[in-house]
């Protein structure tokens, strides 16, 4: 099951998935199926607009056009997920923090051109948003999603949504201003995956069946599997049917040491809309012995010696499996990249990395361009019993991570790397 998050809750390594995916999608040549221009192409054209802006057919039309999106990004990466543009939940202003810098720096540590800022635009060049996109607010908009949330039935619903979808377009302004441009700009296929999951929430409250008209509309160009027949509405009626969902809360932890304990504030609104709370933690920074990271909610005081069962406190254990020593990537011999370290250049040049290879030879690797040549191991406990035990009328939870080694002594320098609480 993938889930889709909020574009502000990815780490910063999900984040350079989404955009060697999205460049290497600009990549490809306009002939290819799954290329960009292909694919943003059959919004509002050329060759075809296949795009429904009115009933029947807005919701369910999109949502396979996002699945279509989706898939073309993990055909590149096979680990990405479209995410969504929350810019209906409260107050905002512009577009998100990843989506406004033309540039970024890349896991090579190279400054490159960001894909989430713009696209290869349809007339050629790069798309462009207003010139005061920082300073425009979308509040109004949130207002107007929210109490569309509210509505009995499904006509009424999509009725407002589409409105206030329009807006965020108009507003957006540049090429989201209009149809024919519109998907050629990134920030698209956040923004209607946004649309795509008020429509989800509404149906997890609104259980009764698309409207016949909705579910035998047919949505070309996208075919059924295995078919030559296009799908219909019904074939996407339910997210889970399709195979995703989406993750409604996010919580950053600030930058944490083992042993300190960290306040998570939850507000009774996430408290009650959440069905499932993680703490995720980075472990793949090398590891010379294998360890645990024991997990206590409401213990601030908690330490090696603590009690874990039979204690409500405890949420549960976070293992680090370690053989050996990671050295890490070491040098090519030669700027012909054989020999040791030449995975590494390989790796580079299919990500379009564009630093000097020929500097590797006999140089230590720099932090970032080592991060991404190691394996990625992100483990996960599910807080949510433990947040039940322990809730009080305070939004305030205490977190305390505590690492111990394999006989159950005290750990002070486990090297651990990014944590985060994600919530659904």
């Amino acid at each position: 099951m993938r889930t889709r998050p909020n574009i502000n809750c990815l780490s910063t390594q999900q984040l350079h998935d989404l955009r060697e995916a999205l460049a290497g999608l600009y990549a490809l040549p306009a002939s290819d199926p799954q290329g960009f221009a292909n694919l943003a192409g059959f919004h509002g054209g050329p060759p075809t607009s296949y795009c429904r802006h009115g009933a029947p057919g807005f919701f369910t039309w999109h949502r396979a056009y996002l699945m279509a999106f989706e898939n073309a990004l993990r055909a590149i990466r096979c680990d990405v997920v479209l995410p969504y543009w929350d810019w209906s939940s409260g107050s905002s202003t512009g577009v998100p923090a990843a989506c406004r810098d033309a540039t970024y720096v890349n896991r090579a540590g190279a400054t490159v051109a960001n894909p989430l800022y713009a696209g290869p635009a349809r007339t050629g060049g790069m798309t462009s948003r207003r010139s005061d996109i920082d300073t425009t607010p979308y509040d109004d908009l949130a207002s107007q999603a929210q109490t569309a949330l509210g509505a009995a039935d499904f006509v009424s619903f999509q009725n407002q949504v589409n409105a206030v979808h329009g807006g965020v377009h108009v507003r957006t302004g540049g090429d989201m201003s209009n149809v024919p441009e519109a998907a050629f700009d990134p920030i698209f296929y956040l923004h209607h995956a946004n649309v795509d999951r008020l429509w989800a929430q509404w149906q997890s409250s609104h259980p009764a069946a698309l409207p016949s008209g909705e579910a035998t509309w047919a949505l070309a160009p996208f075919n059924r599997a295995f078919s030559t027949q296009w799908q219909v509405g019904s074939d996407v009626e339910s997210t889970v049917g399709m195979g995703y969902r989406y993750r409604r809360w996010c919580l950053w932890l600030p930058p944490i040491r083992l042993w300190e304990t960290i306040v998570v504030t939850l507000p009774p609104e996430m408290r009650r809309g959440t069905t499932s709370a993680r703490l995720v933690v980075d472990g793949s920074a090398p590891m010379s012995r294998s360890a645990e990271i024991r997990v206590f909610i409401g213990d601030p005081e908690a330490d090696d010696r603590t009690r874990t069962i039979g204690n409500p406190a405890f949420a549960g254990t976070i293992a680090l499996f370690a053989g050996h020593a990671d050295p890490g990537p070491t040098k090519p011999v030669a700027p012909g990249h054989s020999g040791d370290g030449s995975d590494h250049c390989r790796e580079c040049e299919r990500l379009g990395h564009t630093h000097d290879h020929d500097r590797h030879v006999h140089q230590p690797l720099s932090g970032a361009e080592e991060q991404h040549t190691r394996e990625r191991i992100d483990l996960e406990l599910e807080l949510a019993p433990a947040v039940g035990r322990v809730a009080s009328e305070s939004d305030e939870l205490t977190l305390r991570l505590v690492a111990v080694d394999v006989d159950g002594r005290p750990l002070k320098d486990l090297p651990v790397g990014e944590v985060r609480l994600e919530t659904d």
